[in-house]
């Protein structure tokens, strides 16, 4: 590596810095994400710094995003998952559902191919999908990352608001169960153990052409390494959110405005679809999880938000919501758009481009 890149290295670090201590300071969910991504986004181009990001360094981030992901799925929420297996399997396929029939109409307006379309509207989270994009032959990332990003800030700037309307709020404060606590305390030994697997797991994953290998791969030797034969640790303290922040980085040097066809379409577009996927997991928390689930309607608005389990859980426990409940809809979500969504992502990939050739033939 040359001057050169170890220059534009420290520069890029530094705008990302500044962007997660600003929004840090202005009190911004998931500050260590999107401060740097906004922060990159605006330097690389509106002032055109010249910045560079290694790919190994986003790497590892993944990894260690993948691993915290990992310790979350242990015998007890595994056991609280089987419970509700019906009642998750069925919102979270018709969330799903409804993603896949809206990633139609912005293909035939939106002038998007269904592959970006549907890739750009499933209901996973920034990081994730991203990381599945990159890996897809023929998908935008610019237009993914852009309609993703929207979502976030969407979910950042409208759930806490519904949360805190007066009507939702419960007569009593209930009492708030934190499925997080089940991981015990840091582990230095355990933890650099699992620090190497996820590393194999990865590079095996990379090798074996597994979508996302570099958080999935982790991921899954997590899940199974924890279940099976060694007791995951906790994560040391700040280092989840230096992986969000060297990702953010790397995001935001994945936005390419000027890439994008139709921009005000697409804009229009995302902050749609963005809107309507709150509104049903709102409705869907009033007639499905109110009276079937018998929760609250926070409660169930907060375990069917598309927002990630982190910020769902924080607002949870502002509002005296069940962050049990939350937390096992939303790693329920992880699994089953992990499982499913990257297999139906290829495949409508190939069917597309398949048919493209065709077409052109």
């Amino acid at each position: 590596m040359n001057k050169s890149n170890i220059k534009m290295i420290a520069r890029t670090a530094l705008v990302g810095l500044v962007g997660a201590i600003l929004f840090k300071l202005i009190h911004i969910p998931v500050p260590y994400l999107l401060g740097p991504m906004i922060a990159i986004l605006l330097a690389n181009r509106i002032f055109h710094f010249d910045m560079y990001w290694p790919k190994q360094i986003q790497s590892a981030g993944l990894i260690v995003i993948g691993y915290s992901l990992g310790i979350a799925f242990n015998e007890e929420v595994l056991k609280a998952m089987l419970l509700d297996i019906p009642m998750m399997l069925l919102v979270t396929t018709f969330l799903c559902a409804f993603s896949c029939f809206f990633a139609f109409l912005i293909s035939k307006y939106g002038k998007i191919d269904y592959p970006t379309a549907l890739t750009s509207s499933v209901p996973g989270g920034l990081t994730q999908i991203i990381a599945f994009a990159q890996d897809m032959k023929g998908v935008n990332l610019s237009t993914v990352t852009f309609f993703h990003t929207i979502r976030v800030i969407m979910i950042v700037i409208l759930v806490p608001f519904i949360v805190h309307l007066p009507f939702l709020q419960p007569s009593s404060k209930a009492k708030s169960t934190d499925m997080h606590t089940v991981l015990g305390t840091l582990s230095w030994s355990h933890f650099l153990i699992y620090m190497v697997l996820c590393t194999i797991a990865a590079l095996i994953g990379r090798k074996i052409k597994l979508p996302a290998a570099y958080l999935l791969g982790p991921l899954i030797i997590t899940v199974l390494c924890n279940l099976t034969f060694i007791r995951a640790s906790s994560m040391p303290p700040g280092l989840l959110n230096i992986s969000q922040f060297v990702v953010g980085i790397h995001i935001g040097l994945l936005l390419h405005p000027e890439s994008l066809k139709n921009k005000k379409q697409q804009l229009f577009f995302a902050f749609l679809s963005s809107i309507i996927l709150i509104f049903i997991a709102f409705v869907l928390s009033i007639v499905i999880m109110k009276y079937l689930e018998h929760t609250s309607i926070i409660t169930g608005f907060l375990s069917l938000a598309p927002g990630g389990m982190d910020q769902m859980g924080i607002i949870g426990h502002e509002v005296h919501a069940d962050v049990a409940t939350i937390t096992i809809y939303q790693l329920f979500r992880i699994l089953y758009i992990y499982i499913l969504i990257p297999p139906l992502l290829t495949i409508v990939n190939k069917r597309f481009h398949r048919e493209t050739d065709n077409d052109k033939d």
